[in-house]
C-alpha cells in the first residue's frame, strides 16, 4: 500500500508533529478491521477497504504551514431500501456534517478576532447569529465533495447501511460560509459583513 512518507505541522503548543507513513497505515488497519467486524463491506468493483481508508486519512493528516486542516471530513450513516437510496440521503447528511465542522472553526475564528480586539462582543454575536440561521443554505451552497470511502452492510429487514466519508476543502467551506453569512446580514450590517471578510483561517 503506497503512502507519503509523512505529515509534518505545527499544533497548537507550536510543536512540530510528524505522522508517518507507520502511523497510518497502524490507523488504517485498526479502523479497517473495527468497521469489518461489524459487519461493514465495500460496494463490489470499487477499492479496497484499505485504500478508501487511506484515503480518508491521507485527507484527514493534510495541514497547512501554521498546523490548520486543509480538508473537513464529512461523515454520515443512512438507511434505504437499497444502495442508492441510502447514498442520497447519505451525502446530504456529510454535507451538513461539513458544515457543522465549518461552523465550529468559524467560532474559533471570531472568539480570536474578539480577543484581538478586532470584533467587539456585540458584533460577534450578530456574526454568531446569523451562522446559526445559515447552516441550511450553506449545505446548500457547498460545491461537489471528494469521495474518499463508501461501505455497506445489509440489515436483518432487507435494508442496506451506508457508511460514507468525503473530503471538502477548508478553505472552500469557510469562504462560502462568508457568503451567505453575508448575505444574511444585509444592508443594515453592511459594515459588519466587510470586517467577516477579513477573518481568515
Amino acid at each position: 500500500m503506497a503512502l507519503v512518507c509523512a505529515f509534518t505541522w505545527v499544533s497548537n503548543s507550536s510543536a512540530t508533529v510528524t505522522v508517518s507513513e507507520k502511523q497510518i497505515a497502524k490507523e488504517v488497519k485498526k479502523e479497517v478491521k473495527a468497521l469489518k467486524k461489524e459487519g461493514w463491506k465495500v460496494l463490489p468493483g470499487s477499492l479496497p477497504f484499505e485504500r478508501q481508508m487511506t484515503d480518508v486519512y491521507l485527507k484527514l493528516y493534510d495541514r497547512d504551514e501554521v498546523g490548520r486542516t486543509n480538508f473537513i471530513i464529512g461523515t454520515s450513516q443512512a438507511v434505504g431500501q437499497n444502495i442508492d437510496a441510502a447514498r442520497i440521503q447519505a451525502q446530504s447528511l456529510c454535507k451538513f456534517d461539513i458544515v457543522q465542522q465549518t461552523s465550529t472553526q468559524l467560532t474559533g475564528l471570531i472568539e480570536e478576532n474578539v480577543a484581538n480586539k478586532q470584533l467587539s462582543p456585540n458584533e460577534a454575536v450578530s456574526i454568531s447569529d446569523a451562522l446559526a440561521k445559515s447552516k441550511e443554505l450553506i449545505s446548500g451552497k457547498l460545491g461537489r465533495t471528494i469521495p474518499l470511502l463508501e461501505c455497506y452492510k445489509q440489515l436483518p429487514n432487507g435494508n442496506v447501511q451506508l457508511l460514507i466519508r468525503v473530503g471538502y476543502s477548508s478553505d472552500d467551506a469557510i469562504t462560502k460560509a462568508k457568503e451567505i453569512i453575508r448575505e444574511q446580514m444585509g444592508e443594515e450590517l453592511k459594515d459588519l459583513g466587510k470586517k467577516l471578510d477579513l477573518l481568515t483561517k
